[in-house]
């Protein structure tokens, strides 16, 4: 194993979640994707939504948009089936939670502000903060429901899917940020989404990445969109959208900036505001970007 790897995964099964400790050991060492969903089901709330810290910077034990968002991540990474009890109360939490004259999710609820948070999960600002939440999350958990489609009622699922395609196409020139990116992102990579519905939110994603990828080498110990946060594998959809040398240089960076200790320092924080709290959702922000780092470098060949 090379000595980055060994490095990050010491500090991943040591001080990482026990969530990041099952995914590391899937994807690296050929570790059992039950192991990944118990660990998961330990965030689920009896609504079937997750909370309980699942989102590092949201402290809150209720169910959120947000925290859901993250475990429909996890769960399509290993492949879950929608006959798991563990997807089927997400469902219907996604299907309980939905506005449909809205045609969105709120990102967080009003109970976050009665835990330890970052400053941008403030509830009086998720508004403003996230683009009255039309893309983000809607468009990663409109994705999240196409994972599993036959526990979806058809005519919602389309009419979500066409407000999702409009949206991208309305708003990739101009509006589109960095989180409806990664949003609108799950919502292409759902296992049953339609080809055409998929190669016209591409698209759009592909024009939004040109804009929002930061390819000054300086600028990356910020919160910005680096290359490899779009190009994360060499067959990524978006890649064509990045400059192949600034994924090489990207690349570079991340190795040269892997700690002693084997984490990647993060480009965020909120100590400010909770000093204790922020040094739990630190340590584990750190064991969830450590595994995708791992992720993204053995997909170039650098590991």
């Amino acid at each position: 194993m090379s000595n980055v790897y060994a490095r990050a995964r010491e500090f991943v099964l040591t001080q990482g979640r026990p969530l990041d400790r099952a995914r590391l050991l899937f994807h690296f060492e050929s570790g059992p994707a039950g192991a990944v969903l118990a660990e998961l089901a330990a965030y689920q709330n009896e609504d079937g939504g997750f909370g309980r810290a699942l989102e590092p910077d949201l402290r809150t034990p209720v169910s959120s948009a947000v925290a859901t968002w993250t475990a429909c991540h996890v769960l399509h990474e290993i492949g879950a089936d929608s006959d798991e009890p563990v997807v089927r109360r997400t469902v219907q939490y996604l299907l309980g939670s939905y506005d449909p004259g809205e045609r969105r999710w709120w990102i967080v609820p009003p109970e976050t502000d009665a835990s330890p948070r970052a400053g941008w999960w403030a509830y009086q600002d998720i508004a403003g903060n996230f683009g009255d939440c039309l893309l983000n999350p809607t468009a990663g958990l409109a994705g999240a429901l196409w994972e599993h489609p036959e526990l979806v009622p058809p005519a919602l699922l389309g009419d979500l899917t066409e407000a999702v395609l409009a949206r991208l196409d309305g708003f990739a020139d101009e509006r589109l940020d960095r989180g409806d990116l990664t949003a609108a992102e799950l919502f292409t990579q759902a296992r049953h989404l339609p080809a055409a519905a998929r190669e016209r939110a591409l698209a759009a994603l592909r024009r939004a990445a040109a804009r929002l990828v930061e390819h000054r080498p300086q600028e990356w110990t910020a919160y910005t969109l680096q290359p490899l946060d779009v190009a994360r594998t060499p067959d990524s959809p978006l890649s064509p959208a990045v400059d192949p040398a600034s994924v090489a240089a990207n690349l570079d960076y991340l190795l040269a900036l892997q700690q002693p200790d084997g984490s990647w320092p993060l480009t965020w924080t909120w100590t400010d505001i909770d000093p204790q709290a922020w040094a739990l959702a630190e340590r584990d922000a750190k064991g969830l970007v450590a595994v995708e780092r791992l992720l993204t470098l053995r997909a170039y060949g650098r590991l």
